[in-house]
Order: structure tokens, then sequence, then C-alpha cells
């Protein structure tokens, strides 16, 4: 017999996705533990539900049977859970931490929807690129742009992001457009941080190059106005530059090779016990927004 709501959800969540990882990440755990979890309800149902290869699992006739009721089930806790509270009964107070960048040229319009939303929820945000312990300085909610290795955290998948290689028309008409990767070495380079090392992919192979840094800065915002200036060439994400290369104030490179390692925006919080009420729903209204408002295709000005 089924043990449990999460085990529902679990199991459709791998019947959508069609693989463990991503029905793990999508529900904010380990793969692992998603794998455990899922031969635990087989064991417990006396049926194979899905059926595996190498790629994916695809469902078995028994787990056909059980989505159908599955689906029923959850959408049955949906509506009891959403009548129990609605919007405005959510209270509390949230305390948020993302990039600077990415609070001023993104966050901030979500925020704004969702103060709308939930008028009894406090927010408190903290614009900052300093990598901050989310325990140790009382935070509920970081906003990061790849899998953080603390696996004491819990990270959500929000939505794809890629970086990308660009500078301005001005530079590139002094300098030339990098026709292969390592050209790349001879160009000025913009660093966020202490990233001068650029890894390019495409079609099976992959080139790295050390690139010469001519400013560095741990702010991405600063990187991106040296750009502009037609100071060099800088590695920056889509969401932060996708208005200056719709504009043309800013000319991608390689724009058929893919930066590595890859790169999305993830909603990570300290435990998946007991979230308070305001994280999961900012975390909700989040998955959301992004949807209605893809980052790096959305003009905010």
């Amino acid at each position: 017999m089924l043990d449990s709501i999460d085990e529902l959800r679990l199991f459709t969540a791998v019947f959508e996705e069609g693989s463990i990882r991503a029905a793990s990440e999508r529900l904010g755990i380990t793969a692992a533990g998603g794998s455990k979890r899922l031969l635990a309800l087989e064991d417990r149902v006396g049926r194979r539900l899905f059926n595996r290869t190498t790629r994916k699992l695809s469902p078995t006739g028994d787990g056909q049977k059980l989505y159908q009721h599955a689906q029923t089930i959850l959408a049955s806790v949906q509506d009891a859970e959403q009548g129990l509270f609605d919007d405005s009964e959510i209270t509390g107070r949230l305390r948020i931490t993302a990039s600077a960048a990415f609070a001023q040229n993104y966050l901030s319009r979500a925020l704004s929807s969702y103060l709308s939303l939930y008028p009894k929820v406090i927010v408190e945000l903290d614009p900052t690129d300093r990598t901050i312990d989310l325990v140790a300085e009382g935070i509920d909610l970081a906003i990061r742009h790849s899998v953080m290795p603390d696996s004491t955290l819990i990270a959500q998948r929000i939505a794809s992001s890629r970086r990308l290689i660009c500078a301005a028309p001005d530079y590139w008409e002094q300098h030339g457009m990098p026709a292969s990767p390592k050209d790349l070495a001879d160009c000025d380079g913009l660093i966020i941080g202490k990233d001068n090392r650029w890894t390019l992919a495409r079609a099976g192979q992959e080139k790295t190059v050390k690139v010469r840094c001519r400013f560095e800065s741990s702010m991405g915002e600063v990187v991106r106005q040296m750009a502009l200036d037609g100071h060099g060439v800088a590695l920056l994400a889509d969401w932060h530059v996708g208005a200056d290369l719709r504009s043309g104030k800013l000319v991608e490179a390689f724009s058929d090779w893919s930066v590595e390692p890859a790169t999305g925006i993830y909603a990570v919080y300290p435990s998946r016990e007991n979230i308070a009420p305001p994280v999961k729903s900012f975390v909700a209204h989040l998955k959301e927004w992004v949807v209605a408002n893809p980052v790096g295709h959305t003009d905010f000005g």
C-alpha cells in the first residue's frame, strides 16, 4: 500500500519527466533519494511501475493505471490545501539573497508581483555578489546561478540560463571578431571574480582558453559596464545582457558554441523539512513568473 502523498508526487514526477534525476530536481530532492524512494514504492505495491533503459524510464501497464489514480488523488489534495489557505492568509517574513545584477535586472519585478499577491508577507532582499552562509545569516532563500557543492542545501531548478561571450561592436571592429576559441587568448578579458579560464563546447569538442585579464571585478554589473564601454570581452549571463544584445550595444561571439559548465537559475534553501509558507509560495510564484517572463528574453527598463 502507499505510504504518503509524497510517494505519489514522486511517482507522478518520474512518470511525467521520464527520468528520476529530472523528477528529483523538480521536487527538490537528491537523485539518489528519489531512486531509493521509487524502488521502495515498487516493493511496497508489489508491481514494477517503470521499465528501465540506459537513457530513460517508461511506464509499465501498472504504472499507467497508477498514474491515472495519482492524478485524481493529488488534484483532490491540492483542492483541500487551497480550501484551507488562500494567498492573503500566508504571513511571515521572507529573507532572500541574490546577486546584485540579477536582483536589479530581473528579480525585482518578480518580487513586486509577489508582494501584490501576498500582502501579509514581509520581504527582505539582500542583493550581494558575495557567497552567503544561509543558516549562519538567517537567510530563507537564495537565488543562485549554479548548484552549490554544499550537499546540506536544497536546490530547485527554476529556469535554464546560459553564459555567452560578448563585447561592444567598436571593440570587435578594432580588434576583429575571433574566428576560433584560441583567439580569445589575444583579447582583453573583462573578468568576473577570478574566472579567466573559459571553456567552449561544440559537436563533441571542447576548448578551454586562458583569457588575458584587462579588468576584474566581483560585481557582474561593473563588468557589463566595462564591456559596454568597449574595454574588452566579457563572459556574462543571458538574463544580464539580453537587452544589450537585442539593441546592438553588445555583440555575441561564438553563438554556435556553448559555454561550459552549463548554468541555470536555482532556488536554494537550507532544508526540505517544514518549509515555511512564504518560501514555498515564492518559489512557486517565481516558477510561474519565469514561464511568462523568460530570463534573457524580457527587457526591463
